[in-house]
């Protein structure tokens, strides 16, 4: 007598079957993770290189003379060449003061090239928003800040006071910073950009970007002891988006990842820095 022919699978077959789709989940997934943060890893490395040349050519066609990270006083231009008003969406003269949009037209003003991987879907909101709104938050929340304190200048972080005290007296605190790009005596070693990221958004939550990031040590210490994903301030706003890495670009063009704990030391923050807690004393 002919056995009957069997329809489908037995149970152990089954299970076999669904034991074998659920490790290739375990194999596949994290590497499928593992290759996604490799290429916006490699993304934010390439624009970070476009940015900080950028920031070369913008030297080079003053004379050598640095972009000052904030400063009043200067113009903004926007994409079509127009000079942005101090009083755009109420903000006074920040926009300006900050350092992306005068750096803007040294890549053809296109400032998607400062926000990446999926704070780039940030910027395209903003591009589809109130226009005003749209200059004075790109302005704000570039994925790169700038180490302003220590390079170009600051005048919110004592930069650009006058050379001289109302004694006569030299001012410590005159260009503690570097002002022109033939100034750094450790230009491989200094940040210029890094990854950011900050709090200090309308509805308080966390955004990947910032403009502005401050070293561990000024004055005095600046950062927690730890490294807090929830808390921006705890390392000056940089961003350890890449396990614990942040993408830095350095003073002579090169860029790398760079660890947070690495990121401690003075040295990779002011140029004339000689030990790893350096700060300036007034």
């Amino acid at each position: 007598m002919k056995r009957r022919a069997r329809n489908g699978f037995t149970v152990t077959e089954l299970l076999v079957v669904i034991g074998l789709i659920a490790l290739l989940v375990v194999l596949i997934v994290p590497a499928a993770n593992r290759a996604r943060r490799a290429a916006v890893r490699a993304s934010e490395m390439a624009l970070a290189r476009q940015v900080v040349q950028a920031w070369i050519a913008y030297a080079t066609d003053q004379q050598g003379q640095l972009i000052p990270g904030f400063k009043s006083g200067l113009p903004a231009y926007e994409p079509s060449g127009a000079v942005i008003p101090v009083d755009t969406f109420g903000a006074g003269a920040t926009i300006a003061a900050r350092w992306p949009w005068r750096l803007a037209p040294y890549f053809s003003a296109d400032m998607r090239a400062l926000y990446v991987g999926e704070h780039g879907e940030f910027f395209s909101r903003l591009a589809n928003g109130d226009h005003g709104e749209m200059l004075y938050l790109a302005s704000l929340y570039p994925s790169f800040a700038m180490n302003t304190t220590w390079v170009g200048g600051d005048s919110e972080r004592m930069g650009f006071q006058p050379q001289t005290l109302p004694s006569g007296a030299r001012n410590p605190l005159a260009r503690f910073y570097v002002s022109r790009l033939a100034g750094f005596a450790h230009p491989s070693r200094v940040t210029v950009f890094i990854s950011s990221r900050t709090a200090a958004t309308l509805d308080g939550t966390i955004t990947q970007g910032y403009f502005r990031a401050e070293s561990p040590w000024f004055v005095q210490s600046q950062w927690a002891a730890k490294y807090d994903p929830e808390n921006p301030v705890s390392c000056g706003n940089v961003s350890a988006r890449f396990g614990d890495e942040a993408i830095v670009a350095s003073a002579d063009g090169a860029v790398a990842a760079v660890a947070i704990e690495t990121l401690r030391d003075m040295r990779r923050w002011a140029d004339q820095a000689n030990e790893v807690d350096f700060r300036l004393v007034p």
